[in-house]
């Protein structure tokens, strides 16, 4: 019987990964005290994950795992790479945040556990969804949790209730531009629906151009590209490890994969793709600039670690511009990167409670798990040789050079040499520095559950050594991008 269950969730993976985390949101909200909710949500994001995963190997290596009855969901070669990506992202996360888990008050976790689950649900939705209305629907239910999660672990902190406001405005503004884009693209390819998107005749090309590129310019303000990232640096810059992780990691990773699959249905019509393909490469290239430029004069290890997020984001999206197979797959790589890097950076922060860069001085005397953690994920960021970060930005290069973007990889050079510069003052201060403050992180036995999250980020980071199975399911991903058929 057990074996009939789980044959029956595995044939139902995409439904049990949308409708789990729900479930385990419900649950929050009437399981009591803050520590039997967050063990509840790590079960629950825990097994969402190995779903995920399970699905995800079985999509891309070629075998029909997808259910032909049921809720109409679109399964594609980037959804089901990223949706497992994310499923993986939130389980370490919301296992990470039970080591600071009262930080923004332990009435509040319940609440903000129920959030981050939400947000979970939301941003694979959207990359399962089977038409545009759909996709709009499942991000701003994601975009909505985050704003919650931001603002329920403000406490009285104005500068993070700030963050959440700009949040909300910004997201409005978001939403207003997907709505009116898929509107104008619906109406000119004559169809909203995912699976026949690929095949759609063009009637109007203008009019799907402009569509595309406004929905494309929502997703943005919710991955906070810049130069549409007003609210990440107040959002995160004195947050909790609720927020960082819940925004500055699990939300930034589905806001950039939403945009890599939409990315993949409008730029195959020849009518627009150079179009689209033109706005992604000029607001990658600005969010690799300014990302790079404010990283480098931070002074709040939250924000750097930010800023450093939107360089890297501006990297995802020049890999998408490219348009092709191996540019898709490089973006694949890159998210990855990202998603262990901001593991990594939050994750060692949230073990002493770090925010400014004094506070880092001699810390790898006092937290050296936590040290690695940070080194690793800055190291990532440089671009350092054998890291998953290098193999990200080289496969840029790659894909670039074939395609005679030389100017692509000048700009995946600075944001390597920006790294070098913010990155190696991290690591001076934690190895070279005597310590002038008293470690502020959690001193009892709940630290151990930051563990997972840090050995994990250290090992993706180190990817870098045996790629082969992840560039496989890159460039499996990358060769399914109208779908899985049943």
């Amino acid at each position: 019987m057990s074996a009939a269950y789980l044959e029956l969730a595995r044939e139902h993976a995409p439904l049990f990964m949308i409708l789990a985390p729900l479930i385990g949101a419900a649950l929050m909200l009437v399981s009591g005290p803050a520590r039997l909710s967050w063990i509840v949500a790590a079960l629950v994001a825990s097994a969402g994950a190995l779903v995920a995963v399970d699905f995800a190997v079985r999509a891309l290596a070629g075998v029909q795992p997808i259910a032909v009855v049921g809720v109409m969901l679109h399964v594609d070669g980037i959804g089901a790479f990223a949706a497992a990506l994310l499923a993986v992202v939130a389980a370490f996360a919301i296992w990470a945040v039970g080591a600071t888990l009262k930080d923004g008050g332990g009435a509040a976790a319940p609440l903000s556990l129920a959030l981050m689950l939400g947000a979970n649900a939301g941003w694979t939705g959207a990359l399962l969804a089977g038409d545009l209305g759909s996709i709009i629907a499942a991000v701003e239910t994601a975009w909505l949790a985050a704003v919650g999660v931001v603002a329920t672990n403000a406490g009285r902190d104005r500068a993070a209730l700030n963050g959440a406001l700009r949040m909300l405005s910004l997201g409005g503004i978001g939403f207003a531009l997907m709505l009116l884009g898929a509107g104008l693209f619906a109406r000119a390819a004559g169809t909203s629906s995912m699976e026949a998107l690929t095949l759609a005749h063009i009637r109007m090309p203008g009019l799907a151009g402009a569509g595309a590129g406004l929905m494309i310019l929502g997703l943005a303000v919710k991955a906070g590209v810049a130069p549409l990232h007003a609210w990440g640096a107040a959002a995160l810059g004195r947050s909790t490890s609720m927020v960082t992780f819940g925004v500055g990691a699990l939300g930034i990773v589905g806001a950039l994969a939403v945009m890599s699959r939409l990315a993949g249905y409008v730029m195959v019509a020849p009518e627009i793709g150079e179009g689209i393909q033109a706005a992604l490469a000029a607001i990658g290239g600005v969010s690799v600039v300014v990302g790079s430029v404010q990283a480098v004069g931070a002074r709040n290890l939250l924000r750097l670690t930010a800023y450093a997020g939107v360089s890297q984001a501006g990297c995802v999206l020049l890999s998408l511009a490219l348009g092709s197979p191996a540019g898709f797959a490089a973006s694949m790589v890159q998210l990855v990167a990202f998603a262990a890097a901001a593991l990594a950076l939050y994750g060692g922060a949230s073990a002493g409670r770090v925010q400014t860069l004094a506070m880092l001085d001699g810390y790898a005397q006092r937290a050296p798990l936590a040290s690695a953690a940070i080194t690793a994920g800055a190291l990532s960021l440089m671009g350092a040789p054998l890291t998953i970060g290098f193999l990200g930005r080289w496969r840029l290069v790659e894909a670039g050079v074939g395609a005679g973007w030389w100017w692509a990889a000048g700009l995946v050079i600075i944001a390597s040499l920006a790294g070098v510069f913010y990155g190696g003052r991290l690591i001076e201060r934690m190895y070279f520095r005597r310590a002038n403050a008293a470690y502020a992180g959690e001193g009892g036995v709940w630290r151990v559950t930051l563990a997972p999250a840090l050995i994990a980020a250290i090992a993706a980071i180190g990817w870098g050594l045996a790629p082969g199975g992840l560039l496989r399911a890159a460039a499996s991903a990358s060769l399914m991008l109208g779908g899985i058929s049943p």
